[in-house]
This record gives structure tokens, sequence and C-alpha cells, in this order.
């Protein structure tokens, strides 16, 4: 009778769960953040890293009516420096630039600058070193570019509002 009434008890939790109906409202895709209408076009030289970031994190309509130029810059500053002059811990920071110029009437609409940091320990491997260092930089890029996307759809809001 016992066992009975612990299977029955699970079925039924197992159907409220499953069949309550809830839906999320909000779906997040951590693989390409919706950047609007707005195309990217990177101005300067950058790692092969960084861009395949960008053209990875974001998606770009066909047909834009704004175009957002960036130029981006990346620095690797050493944080803990051994007695004996080697590195123990990198920082990478990554500076987008950006400019939103509508492409009808090539008017800037906005402007500004991000960041995105990360930090990385060195290991005993230089392979490993570098295949962090690569990891860390897409990292950075990826927080720079949130807030960058941040801004340039509150902007957009703005200018749409008006």
């Amino acid at each position: 009778m016992y066992k009975n009434f612990n299977i029955i008890i699970i079925i039924t939790t197992y159907l409220f769960i499953t069949g309550c109906g809830f839906k999320p409202i909000y779906k997040i895709d951590t693989n390409k953040m919706d950047n609007g209408n707005y195309s990217i076009e990177i101005i300067n030289d950058v790692s092969r890293e960084v861009i395949d970031e960008v053209k990875n994190s974001i998606f770009t309509p066909d047909n834009a009516s704004y175009t957002a130029y960036l130029t981006i810059g990346e620095d690797l500053t050493p944080l803990i420096i051994n007695t004996n002059g080697t590195v123990a811990k990198y920082r990478i920071e990554v500076t987008i630039d950006f400019e939103l110029i509508e492409n009808n009437t090539n008017e800037k609409k906005t402007s500004g600058k991000t960041r995105g940091f990360a930090q990385y320990d060195v290991g005993a491997s230089e392979i490993s070193n570098e295949d962090t260092r690569k990891s860390m930089l897409k990292t950075a890029t990826k927080n720079a570019l949130q807030i960058m996307i941040s801004k340039i759809q509150s902007s957009t809001a703005k200018l749409n509002d008006n």
C-alpha cells in the first residue's frame, strides 16, 4: 500500500510539472546577439580571434538602416610579475570605439567607447598559454560587444521615439 502511494505521488508530481503549461517569455540565445537594425564594419586591423568573435556574436541584417563602424584595440598587460622576471598573470583589455551612421543620410547618430576585460594565469606550457590567451581574448571581446550593443540599442530607441 505504501509503495503504491509513493508511485502515485511521483506520477502526480511529474504530470503537474510537465503539464503546467509554463513557457518562458524571453529566450536568451548566447550564441548570437540581436543587434537590431544595423550592420557592423571593423575599420582597423585586429587579430583573427576578435574578428571571428564579432562575426559569430552579432547577427547582421541584410537591409540595415544603420552601420556601426568599429575601431577595436587589444591590450595585454602583465598583472603579476615574479621575482625572476616571468609573468604569472595577464589582463586582456579589448576597447571598442564605435560610430553609428544612418545609411540613407550618412549622418552620425551616436558614438561611444566600450571596454571588455579578462584575466588568465600563465601555465607551464606555451601551447596552453596561447589557447588560454585566445579564449580570454574572445571573452573580453564578447563583454565589450554586449556593452556596445546595449548602448546602441538605447540610443536607437531614443532616436526612434523622436
